[in-house]
């Protein structure tokens, strides 16, 4: 099996070389499928979050979660902490540029994570076994630990990999949503 580190470099290249037209696309197919979960329609409250480096883009999914009445999360960094928290966001939330170069709200507003009832996880690659490979610091591992509601990765089908290699403080996800269809972890 290849390293953590030999998969994320292989996948990341691939990322990065896709046309930005295909992402839009299958990011829109992807957001579908994530629609049709029953999690995701009995869910009061989705923490998504905001794409970087040719991952899912989910732009076009926080107006339909706020027509629908859903409250939507993203991770915010706390620095002093080295870690991520969930913030409130809204059609009229400012924005700046955050840790790693992600979008952030200006003025967070912390929503504890067991208000959340399903979180849409970025990553690098997963397997059909909710194992996920994300960046290296082990950030959505700490959020999701402990974590009571539904965890779904949002990945392109080239991120789904035969294994993903663990350790013990990996934390896999309850389902994986691609392009072309809906993974039940096994």
């Amino acid at each position: 099996m290849k390293s953590k580190q030999e998969i994320r470099k292989q996948v990341e290249a691939r990322r990065r070389a896709l046309d930005p037209c295909w992402v839009e696309t299958a990011s829109v197919s992807i957001i579908r499928y994530f629609q049709t979960l029953e999690a995701f329609q009995s869910a009061g409250t989705i923490a998504l979050y905001m794409a970087i480096g040719g991952e899912v883009n989910l732009d076009s999914l926080f107006p339909e979660c706020w027509k629908s009445g859903k409250r939507t999360c993203i991770p915010v960094f706390n620095a002093e902490a080295k870690i991520y928290e969930m913030a409130e966001i809204t059609h009229e939330t400012d924005f700046k540029t955050g840790h790693y170069g992600i979008r952030e709200p200006v003025s967070p507003a912390l929503c504890p994570m067991d208000e959340i009832d399903l979180v849409a996880v970025p990553g690098v690659a997963f397997d059909r076994k909710g194992r996920r490979l994300g960046r290296g610091g082990g950030y959505y591992d700490r959020l999701l630990a402990g974590f009571p509601g539904l965890s779904v990765a949002l990945a392109f089908d080239f991120q789904i990999l035969p294994a993903i290699p663990t350790e013990p403080h990996d934390r896999p996800v309850d389902a994986l949503v691609t392009e072309t269809k809906i993974v039940n972890v096994l």
